[in-house]
């Protein structure tokens, strides 16, 4: 049995080194509406998928934030090369576009400033998540954050993105994950360390981390471990059973509620106890 895991892993990643590769001629055309250019006026979803971003994960995620009644906008932000182990192991080129992601963050903000705004990564996806949020300039922020599957190195340190924002970094991962076990080891993390990702046992304050680092983690930094109970939504543990849409539907959509700003105003003013209740919750 653990032979097979092996060989299919090994498979996976033979066939990475295949591909097609895309042309983006501008930068607008990295950002793809999927809700027909509805509801930016209540809110936006950013969905990024992970290396190669050929399996269909940003369809799933957002068909499963649908299905949760999430009424924002959603995007995709296909950030993706076409060559799953270029985009696993370019860590400039990612950089340079998480850049991007982040213009396109302080854009939205400045045309929308009362509505909230989350991003979902997936696998190497998240480590492009993270450090756009980490690039926002100073008074520009997220609501929520939603790793999956990260491969991002699981000492990361994650102080600089969780300080721009206001909700939670919220880390699905899960031990029975083959890719993240053997796969990213043998390659690398999507940030060029060759250790265990977050996305498998969840992220750890690092080594040297500072009191406030810690408060950080502890206040703002959730870690969502798979469990078996997950398989009745169809995630049994693997890479990708994050971004099935009934497990994005149950797990995942109540995180991303989006209200019309004057909604959430008036809520607030009518019944400020239990606004701040929800929030907490």
């Amino acid at each position: 049995m653990r032979t097979a895991r092996w060989l299919l892993v090994m498979v996976a990643f033979a066939a990475a080194a295949g591909g097609c590769g895309r042309v983006y001629k501008t930068e607008a055309d990295r950002f793809v509406t999927l809700t027909a250019g509805k509801g930016y006026d209540r809110g936006m979803v950013v969905c990024l998928s992970g290396a190669g971003g050929v399996t269909g994960e940003v369809d799933r995620i957002r068909r499963g934030l649908v299905e949760g009644g999430v009424e924002c906008a959603i995007e995709a932000f296909e950030w993706s090369s076409g060559w799953i182990l270029s985009d696993q192991m370019d860590i400039t080129a990612n950089k340079e576009k998480a850049g991007m992601l982040a213009r396109r963050i302080e854009r939205y903000n400045r045309e929308y400033p009362d509505c909230p705004i989350h991003l979902i990564g997936v696998s190497a996806g998240t480590g492009l998540v993270v450090w756009a949020v980490e690039d926002l300039r100073p008074g520009r922020r997220v609501e929520n954050v939603v790793l999956v599957a990260s491969s991002l190195w699981k000492e990361y340190d994650l102080s600089a993105a969780l300080q721009n924002v206001n909700g939670r970094i919220y880390n699905h991962c899960s031990s029975a994950d083959m890719v993240l076990a053997i796969g990213v080891p043998l390659v690398g993390t999507v940030d060029r360390k060759n250790g265990i990702s977050g996305g498998l046992h969840g992220f750890q304050t690092p080594e040297h981390a500072t009191a406030d680092t810690h408060v950080l983690y502890k206040a703002k930094l959730e870690q969502i471990a798979w469990s078996s109970r997950d398989a009745a939504c169809g995630h049994i543990g693997d890479h990708l059973g994050g971004t099935r849409p009934a497990y994005v539907r149950e797990r995942i959509a109540p995180l991303a509620w989006a209200k019309r700003p004057e909604t959430k105003v008036a809520a607030a003013q009518e019944a400020p106890m239990t606004a701040v209740a929800v929030a907490r919750n």
